[in-house]
């Protein structure tokens, strides 16, 4: 019997109006479950979280994140702990060393750290040498993304923040018209979603995944195969009666065998949709814990389960992930440091080295639980983490120097600084090999030979701004 296909673009429509989109299900691979029934391979996915932090405070040189070995034998630093909590270290690629500098070369920035670092990492263009300081200057790595593996689902792309304060440093850039004076297209942030019931409505209105629920378009295939069969029973008894004894023989000996198989496929289970895809009920905002003082963990927890449901209802194939764009003043505000005091004012630039460590550590462990749940979402042979690039950046590295030209704002403050940064890369998307410190210390190399590298697992042409490039030792 030939197998039941559906295109991956399949809608199911329904009375008033309603459509159903569908997961990923089997009927729509090929007979080896590694390709779309239709040829095309299983879309890959591409996620990034943006840590609004430092790896260093600033009386300090030393922290608890980047490993001390590389290779395949790297050590799991304190920092990074919760990957193997979360059971995604194996999955996990740390690439250390990376450099974006202080002056005006390609991907650099102009010496405001909180101001233009964040854009010229996530565009990898040049920021703050022109008269409009307050834009980007390019596209960030997820809108490029986006326009090549986005464009056949419902959102091109969502951008997400863990944080609810606004007004301060978004790190998703798309192109818009210029005012009067400027370039006829020019570049600004992208508003992310702050709310997690927001998150929800927006994925699930007018979507309603069942769970475990049989597939109409296989059922109502089942019906129609049973009742021709019994249909052609029909017609044969009929022609009994015309016939001689030889004849009917065998006629009774083709009914039995249709009668057999009739029964076989009453029997069958009919495809279900996969439970990944599901509706939890309705997300909600959860309340504040004091005043100006947001549930940081209750957000979080919705936002993983807001970004889980995304892809694994094929919803979008690109997501960011901010941790805060207020990156200046007091900043983040969260009930873990709260005796400290604000993520940015106190904890990074008047704590101690341990009281930074352990925010970082929470935000590692947000992208773990992001990680672990793209683990668990089976898809073909595999996961949805198999085909994803799972990247994690931070604002800043840990500058080793008071060389001006290596930390920003023309100063020595170790945690102005984008030299000595990290970056995680998770999933095996496009060949990447995880499980191993990648240091690439002493070649300068811009955080986008890192974004270039997903794109290039991702299938995706061209480069981020003015860097060119990839890490050959993330695919070997």
């Amino acid at each position: 019997m030939k197998p039941f296909r559906l295109s991956r673009r399949t809608v199911l429509r329904g009375a008033l109006g309603t459509s159903l989109g569908l997961p990923m299900l089997d009927c729509m691979l090929n007979g080896n479950g590694t390709a779309l029934a239709n040829g095309a391979p299983i879309p890959c996915r591409y996620f990034v979280f943006y840590c609004p932090t430092s790896l260093v405070g600033s009386g300090s040189r030393q922290e608890g994140l980047t490993p001390t070995q590389a290779g395949a034998t790297w050590d799991v630093r304190p920092v990074l702990q919760p990957l193997q909590t979360q059971g995604v270290v194996a999955d996990v690629q740390v690439v250390s060393g990376l450099f974006c500098a202080p002056v005006n070369v390609p991907g650099g920035y102009n010496r405001d750290h909180h101001g233009q670092a964040p854009s010229a990492v996530m565009s990898g263009v040049r920021s703050g040498w022109t008269g409009t300081l307050w834009r980007p200057q390019g596209w960030s790595a997820d809108q490029l993304i986006a326009k090549v593996i986005g464009t056949s689902t419902r959102f091109p792309l969502l951008y997400y923040q863990l944080d609810s304060q606004t007004g301060g440093t978004y790190v998703s850039f798309e192109e818009t018209n210029g005012f009067s004076g400027e370039a006829a297209r020019v570049y600004r942030g992208v508003q992310p979603q702050l709310s997690p019931a927001a998150a929800y409505r927006q994925l699930f209105t007018n979507f309603t995944p069942p769970n475990a629920m049989p597939d109409p378009q296989a059922t109502l295939e089942l019906r129609l195969r049973q009742s021709s069969l019994s249909y052609t029973k029909d017609r044969i008894t009929a022609l009994n009666a015309k016939v001689g004894a030889k004849d009917r023989q065998t006629l009774d000996e083709h009914f039995t065998r249709v009668r057999t198989l009739e029964q076989r496929l009453a029997s069958t289970t009919p495809p279900t949709i996969s439970p990944a895809c599901r509706d939890p009920g309705a997300i909600t905002d959860p309340p504040d814990v004091d005043t100006n003082l947001p549930d940081q963990e209750a957000r979080a927890q919705r936002f993983i389960d807001c970004i889980e449901l995304a892809f694994a209802c094929d919803a979008t194939r690109v997501l960011t992930l901010g941790g805060a764009s207020v990156m200046t003043g007091p900043g983040m505000r969260h009930p873990q440091w709260r005796t400290v005091g604000g993520l940015h004012g106190e904890v990074q630039h008047a704590s101690t080295q341990a009281n930074l460590d352990a925010a970082n550590r929470w935000f590692v462990d947000v992208y773990a639980r992001v990680l672990a749940r793209f683990k668990r979402t089976v898809e073909g042979p595999g996961t949805v983490l198999d085909r994803t690039v799972g990247l994690f950046v931070m604002e800043g590295g840990k500058g080793l120097t008071s060389d001006a030209q290596r930390s920003g704002d023309g100063g020595g403050d170790p945690n102005h600084s984008l030299d000595n940064s990290v970056m995680l890369v998770g999933g095996r998307a496009g060949g990447l090999r995880p499980s191993k410190h990648v240091n690439l210390s002493g070649r300068d190399l811009h955080h986008g030979v890192v974004f270039n590298s997903a794109m290039r697992a991702l299938g995706v042409p061209g480069q981020l701004g003015e860097i060119s490039g990839t890490v050959d030792a993330l695919f070997m």
